[in-house]
Order: structure tokens, then C-alpha cells, then sequence
């Protein structure tokens, strides 16, 4: 049995890379032999006011996952650990030997700098993420997708009135040109109950945002749902499994706008099985990771 170490912050039904990590706990310790924790972030190293790192200060979970804190200063045997740091982790504050780091987005996208050590793992959250791998570390060629879709929120209802023309969200596609009208609903820093509501009775929405799931969710809730493309990006290098496009539109050319409508049941579909694809996933990059570290 290994333990698996994850590096995250308290959870947040708006951080999508959050939800990920959390999840990868809670598969992990429902669906394998091996023994995951969430260890919070923190702003200082190991050796910082030990006692006020480690006290039981509130840490957000999901109350319903196998989501453990690991709250001890020590970890256990060396050759029993490895250690899940998302893409925005600098260095390696836990000190843990194997390392794995797992691309919520590409590297350096948030912060600016990438510093990884030698001799790591890295996994992609999807087929979009891309890294020019150094320091003799290895890119899996195994996609670790890790989603959750919260289905009692974002469903469709024949009933409602398609009575707004367009609502957006930025998010992390700030610098865009704006193509969205005047009128659109801006739905940033709003919560699920209010974004799914607002979806079911939106004819479109456009997401400056490449990779956010509300795209997805848009979808669910039987709205147009319409990506502004990166300047320079191609919809190949956008996604390279035409799967991860199904119901998404890469623009307003009416050839996507087609595809984006031809495949949304088989958008419904691959959310609905993604529970078990998840697992799947999941056991298969733990025993890759495995074999990687002999």
C-alpha cells in the first residue's frame, strides 16, 4: 500500500482545479488499496512555527467525500510516499521524494515561473495542457481526468423560457477582445444555483475561459455553449481528443456551432459515465506511478 500526498487548498465549488484534487482523494481511498491525504497549502516551509502549521485550524472539505487531513509533521517511510502537487506548486515543500505534479493548466500559466525538481512524474488533466518536459523528469503519456459534475445542479427543463440571448464568463480568459453584446449576463462570481439558472433560460453562452467545465455544465442545462478561441491556438492544439470538444463550439464558425450541436448528447453521455472512466483512470496512472518509482 502507498500513501499518496496531496497538496491543495481548502475546498471551493468555484475552484475547478480545487474539485480535482479533493476528488483524487476521495477516489483514491474508495476506489483503490492505497491511502491518499490532503495536505493544506501554506505560505511558509516545514520548518516555520511547526506548532501553528499543525493545529486543527478550519480546512473545507466536501462533506460527503474520503477526503483525510494529514496534519502530522512526519510522513511515513520514504519508499512508501508520493506526493501530488498541482502545476502551480513551486519546489518541493514537502520534501517528499517522488513526485508527482499534475497539470490543472499548463504550467507557469498563473504564476509566471515554473520550478520543478529532477526526476519527476507529470500527468495532464486533459489533452489541451502541454509542458517541454527538463531536468530528466517524464511526461505520462496517460491523461489522469479526475471530474465531477454535479448533476442536481446543472440539468435541462424543457419548461423554462429561453428568454435570455447570452450570458458569459471570463474567468482565466482575461485579455480577450470582448465579442460578447452588451446585454449578455455576465456570470463570474456567481454561484451554481444562479449560473444553472440563468443557463436553462440562456439561448448561448460564451466562456473567454478555454478550459472551464461551465461549458460543460452550459451544455447540461441545453444552452449554446461557445468558446472564444486563444489567439494562435488551432482547435486541434485547443484539444487533441475531438472527445473533450464534444458539445463545445471553438468559435462562431457555423461548421463548429454544427459539431458543437451534433454531439451534445454524446457530451450528456461521456459526463454522465465519467464516474467510472474517472476510477479507470485513476487506478491506471497510480500504477504507472508505481512502476515509475521502483
Amino acid at each position: 500500500m502507498m500513501h499518496i500526498f496531496i497538496y491543495c487548498y481548502p475546498y471551493n465549488e468555484n475552484s475547478g482545479g480545487v474539485i480535482a484534487l479533493h476528488r483524487l482523494c476521495h477516489l483514491i481511498n474508495e476506489a483503490t488499496c492505497h491511502k491518499a491525504y490532503l495536505v493544506p497549502h501554506r505560505k511558509f516551509g516545514l520548518r516555520h512555527d511547526i506548532k501553528n502549521i499543525f493545529k486543527k485550524k478550519e480546512f473545507n472539505l466536501h462533506g460527503e467525500w474520503n477526503t483525510p487531513i494529514w496534519r502530522k509533521f512526519f510522513f511515513p517511510n520514504k519508499s512508501s510516499c508520493i506526493v501530488i502537487y498541482p502545476e502551480i506548486v513551486s519546489g518541493n515543500p514537502l520534501r517528499i521524494n517522488r513526485v508527482v505534479r499534475w497539470f490543472l493548466h499548463n504550467p507557469g500559466y498563473f504564476t509566471g515561473e515554473i520550478n520543478y525538481g529532477e526526476n519527476e512524474l507529470y500527468y495532464r488533466y486533459s489533452s489541451g495542457f502541454f509542458y517541454k518536459v527538463e531536468h530528466n523528469s517524464t511526461l505520462s503519456n496517460l491523461i489522469l481526468n479526475v471530474k465531477y459534475t454535479p448533476f442536481d445542479i446543472y440539468f435541462e427543463n424543457i419548461i423554462n423560457t429561453k428568454d435570455i440571448e447570452s450570458c458569459h464568463m471570463v474567468r482565466k480568459g482575461g485579455g480577450k477582445k470582448i465579442v460578447h453584446s452588451n446585454d449578455s449576463i455576465c456570470l463570474d462570481n456567481k454561484n451554481h444555483k444562479e449560473i444553472a439558472d440563468i443557463f436553462r433560460r440562456a439561448k448561448r453562452f460564451i466562456s473567454y475561459d478555454p478550459y472551464t467545465a461551465y461549458s460543460h455544465f452550459a451544455v447540461l442545462c441545453g444552452c449554446e455553449s461557445i468558446i472564444v478561441p486563444d489567439e494562435g491556438v488551432s482547435v486541434n492544439n485547443w484539444y487533441s481528443d475531438t472527445s473533450d470538444r464534444f458539445g463545445l463550439s471553438y468559435g462562431f464558425d457555423q461548421d463548429q456551432l454544427n459539431w458543437a450541436s451534433n454531439t451534445r448528447q454524446d457530451l450528456v453521455d461521456k459526463l454522465k459515465a465519467s464516474d467510472s472512466m474517472c476510477v479507470e483512470s485513476v487506478k491506471e496512472c497510480l500504477n504507472e506511478m508505481l512502476s515509475h518509482f521502483k
